[in-house]
Parts: structure tokens; C-alpha cells; sequence
């Protein structure tokens, strides 16, 4: 079995040997003294006038008893430990995946070389897996060797926004056991940490500045931009920045930014332009340096009419405020259609239509009850207590309607929603009430328009931020050719049946979506987490110190006869005291009497 030493520092036990060595070369010398009569013995000194001097040294029991004292102390002191061939030491690392990981990602190979394998040479075989923080389903390495996780290392690309780590640290714990190693890497050290997690934070405070965040305001003729420039340091900060549109870019200008300012740039698309970037120069945290905009452009959803005169203008104010819904060309089937019904006479509704009651007759009482809205996704956080609205016959009750919003017994606002089938109605005098006037009611309207929207298989344009998941309606057909996305020169290809988990990509720039030849979705990733691009409280930090010698405890075993070891140094020492005093005894002066 291999036998390791938990304190080396025991081998300096063994300077005992030359110092021992040393003190048996020197001796005493005895001298002659010539005398006549023994009565003058009593006055003559027994120590040598000459002191002691260097001997040939001389081989005793003694000095073999003490030099094996010596080497019996260094073993002990040095506390040998053997290690089994069958020993397993299981380290789990959990790797911190924020955005603000990549100002330090040079670095962290490095930090992982210094730190990692002193806690595994203690043990015969190392368990490794590598994990995110944000936890998505595989380990970036597991395996038993150290350099290939390093090589796992170096295609890593952290983007996530801030996170709790709690999640990955108990899988971790789990992958662990008991009695194995969690690590947790960071930047941004952490008060306390389950599960009986270590900490390495490799992080230190940066001065960083970037692009913070972005609006687009379009009024049909020109399109103009504007963002927020930020420094997230103490100290005053000064950079260049430049526009780029195409082949052109503008030459670089200065922004001056006081500790911890907020700076705002504004200007127009070029002419002919959709997109363009606005570039910082690049300092240690990248991800914010840049800001790639292009001009939003939403699904087309074609609207039809079919309102009566009376509600008519009240229609087309609420369709002026929905984007890119242009009228239904003849003999083309909407997307969307603004109906009316009359309770008196009812009529077949539009398959996906807003649909509006009306009587035609102006009724004279009012609702009365609660009003009371239902758990609905599409009335959240909307306040409908100020409605006013006045006594109709209802619509008749069908299978598969939904009220999302009732006053006393009377549903006021129903949505059906089956094959094909996508309603909204407002079950209601809409005209003889003040729903116009409550912006519940134009932001009911826009959820169930901007859900069609979503629904509808066509081409859109937007802003994301970077991992942003993306709702993307493709052909899901047998026939149904493949989705390819495209970022930059790289390319890939998902079958439809994946489209609801395609994110946005986890760097800043553009990206293409497409179905065979069909654009389905042109996006600018941009990073929007602010949180992330904070140094102030980054910091270095460890907790492994402590790790190695907890380690080699737990698993290596220490020398079981160390009782007898202790007693062969007592043994040794009282022998070699006791022969010492018992030579002693003997010595006699050497004299001579005159002849």
C-alpha cells in the first residue's frame, strides 16, 4: 500500500543524529599526575585542565540506542499513513454559470490546477464531475482525469443571469455521498453554503462599464434608438464608442461617466437601414460592450370587420393600437375578426374573433354584485372593479367557455378556446358602459390579440436577451421541413417538434430562425442583466485549506503500532541512560606512583 506523510515537517527530527554524533566525539582526556603518597589524593581535581576535543569516534551500545531513538521519534512524528489501491475520492464541482464568470474565465483553469489536485493525493482513484450551476440536464465532464476536465473548461461559455445555486449544490451532494468532496466556484463569494459545500471564489472587483439597456420608437417615417451607458465602478470612468450600420461605422467618441453614473445615448437608424450596433471598447467583462439593435417588426395578423355602424369607431381606435394588423384583403380568411352579436338574434360567431354585445337598445339598469375576475393568465394583475355596465340578455351558456371575469351571476367576459376555436367576448354592452375607459379592457384585448399572434405560423423580428426562450410557431406537418438556426457562421438544424425550447444564443449578436426557405424569426441577443455586470463585491476567496488534511484523515489509515514504537523510544532511552551512568561509576583516575 502507498504510505504517505501527513506532517513532512517531522523529518527535521532527523538533525538529532548529527547532534548525537557530535557529542560522542567529543571526550574527555585524562592526564597523568605524578605523586609520592596517596594522602594527596582527596585534593587533586578529576576535570581535565584541557576541556574536551575531537575523538575518533567510538562505537558504543549507547550511541546506537539513541540514534535509533532518533529514527523511531522521526516516524512517529511524520505520522505515516498508508493509502488502499481500492481508495475513491468522489469531488463533485459545482461551477457558478452567471454572466459575470467570464471576466474571469482565463484565470480559472489556473485556480483549478492550484487548488483541486493536492486534495486528491491522499487517495489511489478521483471521481470528477463538473456541473453548472444552472442546472440543464448533462455534466460538462465526468471521469477520473484531471487534465481532461480542464480541456472541458476551455469550450465553456457562462451567460446565465443571477441564480440561487441551491438546486445544482444538492445534486451535487447526491453525486458526492457523505463522504465526498462539494465544491462550489464562483466569483462573488457567498456568506454560507448548504449541504456541506466548500467555496472557491475566484473573483476580484473590476471597473467595468457597458450598455445597461435599449428602446426603439418608430413613427412610420424614421426609426429612432436610444440606450443607457453605465459605470459600475467607484472611480470616474472615460470611454470610446462607436455606431456601426452595415459596411459603415462612425469614428469613435468619448463618453465621461462619474462613479457609478448612468449616461444615455440617442440617435436614428440610417436610411435604409434595419439593424445596427453600438460598440464600447472592450475592457475585462465583454458581454455589456456591445448592443446589437435591429427595428422590431411583429407577425402579420390580418384583421376583419364586421361590427355594426354603431361600434364601428370604437373598433378602429382599438386596431390602430395593435401593430402590423392590416385589413383582410377579399376572399382571404382573417387571422382575427372584430364581431358584434345581438342576444335577440343570435347568429354563429367568428371562429377567432373579439366579439362585442350589442343590443342595439339602450338598457336602463345597471349589474349589480361583485365583481369578481377569474385565475387567468390573461387577467392578471388587471383591476376591473370600476366597471359600470348595464343590464343585457347574455349570451347563452356552451361546452368549453371560460369566464374570466363575472358580476354577481352574470359572466361578463367568456373565452372559448378549442380546435380552431379562439373567442373572446365581451358579454356585455360594451358602448352603454365605461369599459373604453378602464385600461384593464385595451390590455385584455392586446393579451388575446398578441396570443394569436404567437399562435399564427409566420415571420417576426425582435430584441432578445441572451438564453431568452423563444415562442416560435413553425409547420409540424409530416412534410414539415426542419428548422435551421443560424448565429453567425455557425449553423444547426432541429426538427419542428423542438421549437418550443429553442433560447436565444448564449453570446451577444445576431440570429436567423428558418423553416426550409421561410424566415421564421430574425433576432438581436443582446445581455440585459445588469446584476451580473457589478464587480464591487467580487472577491477572492477559498475554504479548501483545510481540505487536504480533512481528506487524507478520512481516507488513509494511520500506523497501528505506534504504542510500540512509543515504547521501543522509552525502552531505548533508559537503556542508554543506565549503561551511560553505569560506565561512569566504574571510571577510575589514572595515576602513577613514582618509581
Amino acid at each position: 500500500m502507498p504510505v504517505i506523510f501527513a506532517n513532512p515537517l517531522g523529518f527535521l527530527t532527523l538533525l538529532g543524529i548529527p547532534a548525537i554524533l557530535l557529542i560522542h566525539f567529543l571526550q574527555r582526556e585524562s592526564r597523568r599526575l605524578p605523586i609520592s603518597t596517596l594522602f594527596l589524593l582527596e585534593h587533586i581535581d578529576r576535570q581535565s585542565i584541557k576541556g574536551r576535543k575531537f575523538d575518533r569516534l567510538r562505537s558504543s551500545f549507547p550511541l546506537w540506542l539513541q540514534l535509533l531513538s532518533v529514527l523511531i521519534l522521526t516516524w512517529l512524528l511524520v505520522e505515516p499513513r498508508w493509502t488502499s489501491e481500492r481508495s475513491v475520492q468522489r469531488v463533485v464541482i459545482i461551477i457558478d454559470s452567471s454572466a459575470s464568470m467570464v471576466a474571469f474565465q482565463n484565470q480559472l483553469a489556473d485556480e483549478l490546477t492550484q487548488t483541486i489536485p493536492p486534495l486528491t493525493s491522499a487517495v489511489a482513484t478521483t471521481e470528477y464531475r463538473l456541473v453548472e450551476s444552472q442546472l440543464r440536464g448533462d455534466n460538462l465532464y465526468s471521469g477520473t482525469e484531471f487534465p481532461v476536465l480542464l480541456t472541458a473548461l476551455e469550450n465553456w461559455n457562462p451567460s446565465d443571469s443571477a441564480h440561487s445555486p441551491e438546486t445544482a449544490l444538492r445534486v451535487g451532494r447526491s453525486l458526492a455521498g457523505s463522504e465526498g468532496t462539494l465544491i462550489f466556484v464562483t466569483d462573488h463569494p457567498r456568506e454560507t453554503l448548504p449541504f456541506g459545500t466548500v467555496q472557491l471564489s475566484i473573483g476580484n472587483a473590476i471597473e467595468n462599464v457597458g450598455f445597461a439597456g435599449h428602446r426603439i420608437d418608430s413613427d412610420g417615417a424614421e426609426t429612432s434608438w436610444q440606450v443607457t451607458v453605465r459605470n459600475y465602478s467607484a472611480n470616474p470612468q472615460s470611454r470610446e464608442w462607436l455606431l456601426a450600420a452595415g459596411e459603415q461605422r462612425t469614428a469613435f467618441r468619448t463618453i465621461d461617466l462619474g462613479a457609478g453614473e448612468t449616461r444615455t445615448l440617442k440617435g436614428k437608424f440610417p436610411a435604409g437601414a434595419t439593424q445596427i450596433q453600438l460598440l464600447i471598447k472592450p475592457d475585462d467583462f465583454p458581454l455589456d460592450d456591445q448592443r446589437f439593435l435591429l427595428i422590431p417588426e411583429a407577425k402579420e395578423l390580418t384583421i376583419s370587420r364586421t361590427g355594426d355602424a354603431n361600434i364601428e369607431a370604437s373598433v378602429a381606435g382599438i386596431i390602430d393600437s395593435l401593430p402590423n394588423t392590416p385589413q383582410s384583403k377579399t376572399g382571404e380568411t382573417p387571422d382575427l375578426v372584430f364581431a358584434t352579436y345581438n342576444p335577440l338574434a343570435p347568429a354563429p360567431l367568428p371562429p377567432r374573433s373579439i366579439t362585442f354585445l350589442n343590443q342595439q337598445q339602450v338598457p336602463q339598469a345597471y349589474f349589480s354584485g361583485p365583481i369578481v375576475k377569474a385565475n387567468h393568465q390573461l387577467m392578471k394583475d388587471l383591476d376591473w372593479q370600476g366597471l359600470i355596465a348595464k343590464k343585457t340578455a347574455s349570451l347563452p351558456a356552451t361546452e368549453g367557455q371560460t369566464v374570466l371575469l363575472w358580476q354577481g351571476e352574470r359572466p361578463l367576459i367568456i373565452m372559448k378556446r378549442s380546435e380552431g376555436i379562439r373567442q373572446l367576448i365581451f358579454n356585455f354592452d360594451v358602448l352603454n358602459s365605461n369599459a373604453a375607459r378602464l385600461p384593464s379592457f385595451i390590455v385584455l384585448i392586446h393579451r388575446f390579440v398578441n396570443q394569436l399572434r404567437t399562435e399564427k405560423v409566420g415571420s417576426e423580428s425582435d430584441n432578445v436577451e441572451l438564453r431568452q426562450r423563444l415562442k416560435i410557431a413553425v409547420d409540424t406537418g409530416e412534410e414539415a421541413a426542419p428548422l435551421g438556426i443560424k448565429t453567425g457562421s455557425n449553423a444547426a438544424e432541429i426538427p419542428p417538434t423542438q421549437a418550443g425550447i429553442i433560447k436565444a444564443p448564449n453570446t451577444p449578436g445576431y440570429f436567423e430562425i428558418r423553416q426550409g426557405n421561410d424566415l421564421r424569426f430574425r433576432g438581436a441577443g443582446n445581455f440585459a442583466d445588469t446584476r451580473e455586470a457589478d464587480f464591487s463585491e467580487a472577491a477572492p476567496y477559498s475554504e479548501l485549506k483545510a481540505l487536504p488534511a480533512k481528506i487524507t484523515e478520512n481516507r488513509t489509515v494511520n500506523d497501528p503500532r505506534w504504542q510500540l514504537w512509543l515504547l521501543a523510544i522509552l525502552a531505548a532511552i533508559l537503556t542508554a541512560w543506565a549503561l551511560i551512568n553505569r560506565g561512569d561509576q566504574r571510571k577510575e583516575p589514572e595515576l602513577n606512583a613514582p618509581g
